[in-house]
């Protein structure tokens, strides 16, 4: 695991300060060792963690034998040792006993398409070709290692994080309003968008080749598209045999390490699967970390406590509060050097910093939601869809308008207040806001976008920006679509928009800035593109039947786990935001969102946010995420943003 950075110059060579730059911008990534390669146009640069083959032969830029060929490389193919022996046989010879080496060999006898077909991994990595002077840039297939570049007329800037491409002194930094639209409505932006103009995250499951003339051209080699919802034919015990199989290979593979690995334990379904199946089929004796919360609403530390019980595992829990994780979020938008609205960062950072005290490699178990049904939210917006549905559009419009212009904030508010110490719904009027924007919804598409929006809806967010930004949808997986046919129709494509949206541009975003800021290597077992291949396979029936989510992975584990486990409701990795936003952060909301401060950065309009934040401290019932998005990007505008 590393971070990686360079430029490739159309018009003007390479500058090696300014590559230094890039690399001491992102050497949290890599604290073990750093390499450079700047000639000409071309420079290349390094920051290493090191995880296999600790030796010098691991050292980056590595190069072919014949010098035709330099890659830098982040991320760790698994599979790498089945591979070296077929580039033996063909007269390849090794250094060292990195996968890197056996990376850069495999592409330079197969050529790139036929050695990503052979990679089981996470990875980001580029590869200069001294033969045309074309640079590739290449990411994995899901998208759990990031690749970010700006291209313009002169240069083309790369990097693992945009703190290495904000380093270099040619970084432009013109505001996208698309991207930021994408921000305040997701709390994320989708694809290849950033909050930056020309530039870009290289998709998952993409390729970018860049000739020595700077034309560029982009290419898909992977993706679900063609795996077909219900086409395994095998019986539900089948199903169970066969997924066992690919998880103990995707699990064992995942140990590969030269130094010590540990699990991230949440006593959620997907880790306590995880953790069942690395001790009881597996035997690996690893350490386990939770996180708790002083708030049991949020706090799933006992539940963890109970499965390692159950499987006899090493067990670590912090527990942590609003002070801690104020203090965890003034150092969020370091982590997150782009707007980024996913508050569970707090609690994923300070796990990261728990776990590197002990291991220098961590599981985690996400994807298990998008992979086996996980939300709860699947079935219920599939039953509201086919309610819609029934209703013509104009009548479902018609009745929403109605509704917006009751005074829903004030009755709400006071109906929460005459409830004494229940915690009924603290965001019942985000919640109201959110039906009258299903009511408007026109297909499948337009109800997953509604279904996804976090803070501001797709339709207000220019009244923030002071601009319009156009269709901020267009050219995503949110964007119009055929309404939903067939009866899992619908809940197939929000299992598919997530694993491309919410899982690829929040998740494994917030998990890889975490774990990296402290030089920690997280991978993610469920994410093998086997195992995904076959989730998708299944029949909706085997994940979701009769209420029951996960039903796949629940049956599985009950030989080793209490029924208590396997029964209790989901909770996600969350903060107690609506709380901790109406007390112990509220001086900072109004500190940061004053009117002098928003002012001074001179992105949002003042109003529209004074009134927000008016609206969310006079009634109850508001939406937090709005107030935070808000908050996340002043905070991040102030540390990041020049004009």
């Amino acid at each position: 695991m590393c971070g990686i950075a360079g430029e490739l110059g159309f018009e003007v060579p390479a500058d090696p300060r300014a590559l230094r730059g890039m690399t001491d911008a992102i050497s949290r990534r890599g604290p073990d060792d750093e390499g450079h390669y700047c000639e000409g146009r071309i420079g290349l640069g390094h920051r290493r963690l090191s995880i296999i083959d600790l030796s010098e032969t691991g050292h980056q830029p590595m190069w072919t034998a014949d010098r035709s060929l330099a890659i830098v490389f982040n991320g760790e193919v698994y599979n790498y040792r089945e591979i070296r022996p077929n580039l033996e046989a063909r007269g390849y010879a090794f250094k060292g006993g990195s996968d890197t080496e056996v990376v850069l060999n495999a592409i330079h006898c197969w050529g790139l398409e036929a050695a990503l077909k052979r990679f089981i991994g996470m990875f980001a990595f580029v590869v200069w070709d001294t033969r045309d002077q074309s640079l590739l840039l290449v990411r994995d297939r899901v998208g759990i290692k990031p690749l970010y570049y700006q291209k313009t007329a002169r240069r083309l800037l790369f990097g693992s994080e945009l703190k290495a491409l904000y380093a270099h002194p040619s970084f432009q930094r013109r505001l996208l309003p698309k991207g930021l639209g994408q921000f305040f409505c997701f709390g994320y932006t989708l694809g290849e968008t950033t909050v930056y103009q020309d530039t870009y995250k290289l998709p998952a499951g993409h390729y970018l080749r860049v000739a020595a003339d700077g034309q560029a051209s982009l290419k898909r080699y992977w993706s679900l598209d063609g795996v077909e919802r219900g086409s395994f034919c095998g019986t539900f015990e089948e199903a169970s045999e066969q997924l066992a199989a690919l998880c103990d290979s995707a699990f064992a593979y995942r140990l590969v390490s030269d130094v010590p690995v540990g699990v991230f334990l949440s006593g959620g379904i997907d880790s306590t699967f995880l953790a069942a199946f690395l001790k009881k089929r597996l035997g690996a004796d690893l350490e386990y970390i939770t996180i708790g919360f002083t708030d049991p609403v949020y706090d799933e530390a006992p539940k963890a406590a109970q499965v390692a019980r159950d499987l006899g595992l090493r067990h670590t829990v912090k527990t942590i509060d609003a002070r801690e994780a104020q203090d965890a979020l003034f150092r969020f938008v370091e982590i997150w050097d782009e707007p980024f609205g996913d508050t569970s960062g707090i609690p994923t950072s300070i796990l990261c910093g728990l776990a590197r005290q002990q291991v220098k490699v961590a599981l985690s178990a996400d994807g298990g939601d998008e992979l086996f049904c996980g939300y709860e939210s699947y079935p219920a917006y599939d039953a509201r869809y086919r309610r819609l549905q029934r209703v013509p559009l104009i009548l479902r419009q018609a009745v929403a308008a109605a509704l917006r212009r009751l005074p829903y904030r004030p009755l709400i508010s006071a109906g929460l207040a005459l409830q004494s110490g229940t915690r009924w719904n603290p965001q019942t009027g985000a919640r109201y806001e959110k039906t009258l924007d299903l009511l408007e919804t026109d297909g499948a598409g337009d109800l997953i976008r509604v279904m996804s929006e976090k803070g501001w809806t797709a339709g207000s967010v220019g009244w923030l920006l002071n601009s319009d930004p156009g269709d901020i949808v267009s050219g995503s997986v949110f964007a119009p679509s055929p309404k939903a046919a067939g009866g899992d129709a619908l809940v197939d494509r929000m299992m598919r928009t997530d694993l491309s949206a919410f899982l690829g541009e929040d998740i494994l975003t917030k998990v890889d800035r975490a774990s990296m800021a402290v030089s920690l290597e997280c991978r993610d077992p469920f994410l093998d593109h086997r195992l995904a291949e076959f989730a998708f396979s299944l029949p909706l029936s085997y994940l979701y039947k009769d209420g029951v989510h996960k039903r796949i992975l629940k049956h599985a584990l009950r030989p080793w786990i209490t029924s208590e486990v396997l029964s209790s409701p989901k909770r996600g990795f969350s903060i107690p935001l609506y709380d901790w936003m109406r007390g112990p952060w509220r001086s900072m909301v109004n500190d940061y969102l004053s009117p002098d401060r928003v002012r001074r950065v001179g992105v949002l309009n003042e109003r529209v946010v004074r009134r927000a934040v008016d609206d969310f401290y006079r009634y109850q019932g508001g939406r937090a995420e709005k107030i935070m998005l808000m908050l996340n990007f002043q905070m991040w505008a102030e540390r990041w943003h020049r004009s």
